[in-house]
């Protein structure tokens, strides 16, 4: 025999050893197809937090605040989902709103005002409709200087907001071409490559639906003009009441060294909505860009900030809180510098 068929037949040989040992070792290794994990995983991390908030008052995840204000103090209502709440986040003294609560009343910068007080008003699952609800409940005895609403981009879109109407029906696909496919039931390699194909097209398909929520036609986006007329009557209130205002925008923690960043039509549809209204706006995104998406999720089955995500958003926001409770009026609440600028040209 030529020494080519020795060479080839070791070769092939080799190559059969190799896929056997692959196989074998994924049998071992493989627990469950990831769109199950991810399904148990944010289900498990979505009740985090929860008992201790239902504690509280108007059921949010934070203390009980005193009816009376003290004169020295300046209150901070955050408005958000379950980025603010903290979904998954076991220890609530490192979310973003009380890590800035802490460094504020630490050095508030602010003539006078010895304590910063800041209510976690995240609430899980939330669009701002529900926002308005918990301010409309909470502004009279909590009395906010300051309210900022902390926008996830998710948040404008209903088709994809929560595990059921999005992934759902993408699952169930997945879940039966799987069950009658010989290959992926008898093999491990081809599931493993079958599921990481399945998880390129969810991830595709999320991010074209997540925009075209904000720049599709006019059934596409009608959550989104929906969401923003619930956002402006917050700030009619607040302006109302002599509260200040201020809107974050809370990017979606993926592609984030992407050039450009796959959500960036969605953050300037943002920006324009705020201020356009007036509002001072503050994009999270510089703070993660080029980071690494799952160093900063609570698991890798669940993008929600984790504590490192919500230590950095907080020393971003820091000195945005800051200018903004620098505006604020002793006694009254407050009103933006360009607001009383513009009150005196009048």
């Amino acid at each position: 025999m030529p020494r080519w068929f020795y060479w080839g037949a070791y070769c092939v040989f080799a190559s059969a050893v190799a896929l056997v040992g692959c196989e074998l070792v994924l049998r071992v290794l493989y627990q469950e197809p990831w769109y199950e994990r991810l399904v148990d995983e944010q289900a498990r991390n979505s009740n985090v937090g929860q008992r201790e908030s239902r504690a509280k008052a108007y059921g949010v995840r934070d203390q009980n605040y005193p009816a009376q204000k003290d004169s020295a103090a300046r209150r901070l209502l955050i408005l958000g989902d379950s980025f603010t709440f903290g979904a998954g986040v076991r220890d609530a003294e490192k979310i973003f709103p009380r890590i800035i609560e802490r460094a504020l009343s630490e050095d508030s910068g602010v003539p006078l005002v010895e304590v910063v007080e800041v209510m976690n008003g995240g609430i899980p699952g939330s669009y701002p409709a529900h926002w308005l609800e918990l301010f409309d409940r909470v502004v009279d005895e909590f009395k906010p200087d300051l309210v900022v609403s902390v926008f996830f981009l998710r948040d404008g879109a209903s088709n994809i907001n929560s595990i059921g109407s999005f992934f759902g029906p993408i699952r169930e696909r997945v879940v039966a071409r799987n069950a009658a496919s010989l290959p992926y039931r008898y093999s491990y390699i081809y599931r493993v490559l079958r599921d990481a194909r399945d998880r390129r097209f969810v991830g595709r398909r999320y991010t074209r639906k997540l925009n075209l929520a904000y720049s599709g036609d006019e059934s596409q986006t009608e959550h989104w003009r929906v969401q923003q007329g619930h956002l402006r009557e917050i700030f009619s209130k607040s302006r109302a009441r002599g509260i200040a205002l201020g809107f974050v925008i809370f990017p979606v923690l993926a592609d984030l060294d992407a050039a450009p960043y796959p959500f960036e039509g969605i953050r300037r549809v943002l920006t324009r909505f705020a201020r356009s209204n007036d509002v001072r706006v503050f994009d999270l995104l510089d703070a993660f860009r080029g980071m690494h998406g799952p160093d900063l999720w609570v698991s890798a089955y669940d993008q929600h900030p984790n504590e490192r995500a919500h230590a950095v958003a907080a020393e971003a926001l820091i000195p945005f809180v800051r200018e903004l409770l620098l505006d604020a009026e002793p006694g009254q609440g407050a009103r933006s510098r360009s607001s009383r600028r513009r009150a005196a040209r009048r």
